[in-house]
């Protein structure tokens, strides 16, 4: 599949969702997660589904290979650089912080409040390491049907599963897949659809957005929220989220009117936005208590891009560069 520069402006949309969020508590911006979710979704299958063609061996050194040099540097910097900061006391519960960091919250384990992003993080690795297999094994029709399926099994088991704290619901992989199963039905749809969404998916995502706000807005004058912690709200406010960054992402793949997705600064930032997410809610708890909210706010976005940036051209750019040229596939053979 070719390079959708825009998407790359959806990376930077979603990262300042985030910020914003935690910075000026501004609402609905916690969103930024969510749609993180769905683009690793459309684009993971994507990736593996070019992949099929090669050998079974080639498919699985290809991903993984990538995926660990794209995540593991960056985050292994970040607990060590955060050590320093906040302390050690982490450390007592390590295993967890290897793919299971979206246990620290339901579970209430101490941890920085640094590392409260870390649990969005635990649930894409869980999905690398399961999805490779469905893609590779199923054909893409049965592909298309399995993630349909999840996108309705997830809030199903929302709806009956209950639990005193929001947070395993929340945090939890089989209760957010939905958002990573329905990027995956856009991806399999973008390859067989895609003049259809081209010309169709600018309205209809406007369309999905409309209904995923006007949800929110209505759940919300009926005084329900993530943390009221209802069966109710466990579904559809997720629900209603998930129809939002839908209508961003059809947008977005219409490639109509999309200039200011591909506006420099804005793909800059969706370059930088995975160190960013990892390191903005350190730098503003550093901050917070020495500034007042709008200083620490402006202050702490200069310093999140400032180490992402310095990330991104000392290390994770010449590993990437160094993963392209050193991790070739081996087609099938005939």
């Amino acid at each position: 599949m070719q390079r959708i520069r825009q998407l790359d402006g959806i990376r930077g949309f979603a990262i300042l969702a985030v910020f914003l969020h935690h910075a000026f508590k501004i609402r609905l911006m916690w969103m930024g997660v969510d749609l993180f979710f769905l683009l690793s979704g459309f684009l993971i299958t994507g990736i593996l589904l070019n992949a099929k063609q090669y050998s079974l061996a080639g498919y699985f050194a290809k991903f993984y290979s990538r995926r660990a040099r794209r995540i593991l540097p960056p985050y292994l910097l970040t607990l060590l650089v955060a050590s320093f900061f906040f302390g050690l006391a982490w450390a007592r519960h390590w295993y967890l912080y290897l793919l299971l960091t979206n246990l620290l919250l339901p579970l209430h384990i101490s941890h920085p409040v640094a590392f409260f992003p870390l649990w969005s993080l635990a649930v894409e690795e869980q999905f690398y390491l399961v999805w490779p297999f469905v893609v590779y094994f199923l054909s893409e029709r049965h592909l298309g049907y399995f993630a349909a399926f999840l996108v309705v099994f997830a809030p199903v088991l929302r709806a009956v599963l209950h639990f005193q704290d929001p947070y395993f619901i929340f945090t939890l992989t089989p209760f957010r897949m939905d958002l990573l199963a329905a990027g995956a039905l856009l991806s399999v749809a973008y390859r067989n659809m895609r003049p259809q969404i081209e010309r169709w998916g600018m309205e209809l995502g406007f369309v999905s957005s409309l209904f995923g706000v006007g949800g929110l807005l209505l759940l919300s004058h009926l005084g329900i929220s993530t943390y009221g912690n209802t069966r109710l709200g466990n579904i559809w406010i997720y629900e209603c989220a998930l129809l939002c960054c839908l209508g961003i992402m059809l947008w977005a793949l219409s490639g109509r009117c999309v200039q200011s997705l591909r506006w420099k600064p804005l793909t800059y930032i969706g370059q930088i936005s995975y160190t960013m997410y990892l390191v903005h809610l350190g730098i503003l708890t550093l901050l917070s208590p020495r500034l007042n909210p709008i200083a620490a706010g402006v202050v702490g976005f200069i310093v999140t891009v400032a180490y992402a940036s310095a990330s991104w051209y000392l290390m994770e750019r010449r590993l990437l560069v160094h993963d392209r040229e050193s991790t070739k596939l081996t087609p099938m053979p005939a």
